[in-house]
């Protein structure tokens, strides 16, 4: 229920909301902030632990935002907070925002908790630099049917806001585990997974390769791909083959690429 409504840029509420925009305020209170009714409903949906939702009525959009706000009204396990244009925008970290804001916890969730199937596809992200690239890699990973993504030594938390705006939100409907190296490597041999490494550095076409029930694909960073550990480990090395003057492509594209053939000869 409301209990609350902000008026003044300079309140507690949205001097805190303007400090989780970065990393280390994000990781000393293990919380951080979602913006946008989409994000919202899919965080709601996967269970996210949300302890408030400030919401700007002047801002809405659509009827929908509205009827959202109403809906979670009537539930006591969401705190309302009614902000004052002035106070919202302030609060917000996006252009144009739509009038909701939500305060959750971080979820942290280690290998051992994931469920495993037969033909389980995982995908492996080293040195993931920039959070709009990440978002899109989780936004193809959850379309082409990915059972979790593990980082690596990436430079990003998975909560960056830029990450979770580029993904649409659907980096809360899949587990996300941020692993050591050595351990990751004993973990997939220990559980029956094949790996593949992208690399130009070899003659394998990612489409002419044999995917096997469980996949482990590692994709490195866009500035310098996989290191020579990751690509020591791994069972087999595949490229995309590149025509015109293009010598690579974006880490996003190269992973949807990779991951809907994945997902093409698994569904055959």
């Amino acid at each position: 229920m409301e209990s609350m409504y902000i008026e003044s840029p300079q309140n507690n509420h949205v001097k805190n909301l303007v400090k989780l925009r970065d990393r280390k305020h994000r990781n000393r209170q293990d919380k951080f902030i979602i913006e946008g009714l989409r994000e919202l409903e899919h965080a709601i949906d996967s269970s996210y632990p949300i302890i408030t939702i400030y919401y700007c009525p002047e801002l809405f959009p659509s009827e929908a935002h509205t009827e959202f706000i109403e809906k979670l009204a009537s539930n006591s396990a969401f705190q309302l907070i009614r902000m004052h244009t002035s106070a919202f925008s302030k609060s917000s970290y996006r252009e144009g925002p739509d009038g909701l804001i939500a305060l959750s916890e971080a979820k942290e969730m280690s290998l051992s908790e994931l469920k495993l199937k037969e033909e389980c596809t995982l995908l492996v992200l080293e040195g993931i630099e920039k959070p709009g690239n990440l978002g899109a890699i989780i936004r193809s990973a959850e379309g082409s049917g990915v059972d979790a993504i593990l980082l690596n030594n990436c430079l990003l938390d998975t909560y960056n806001p830029n990450a979770i705006r580029a993904s649409q939100g659907l980096l809360f409907r899949l587990p996300i585990i941020n692993v050591e190296t050595d351990y990751l490597h004993q973990w997939l041999k220990n559980n029956q997974f094949v790996s593949i490494a992208t690399t130009p550095n070899t003659n394998n076409s990612y489409s002419e390769h044999s995917y096997t029930n469980r996949t482990a694909l590692f994709i490195g960073s866009e500035s310098h791909g996989l290191s020579e550990k990751m690509l020591k480990e791994a069972d087999h090395l595949i490229h995309i083959p590149m025509k015109g003057h293009a010598d690579s492509l974006n880490v996003s594209v190269a992973t949807a690429i990779c991951l809907y053939e994945i997902n093409r000869q698994k569904s055959c």
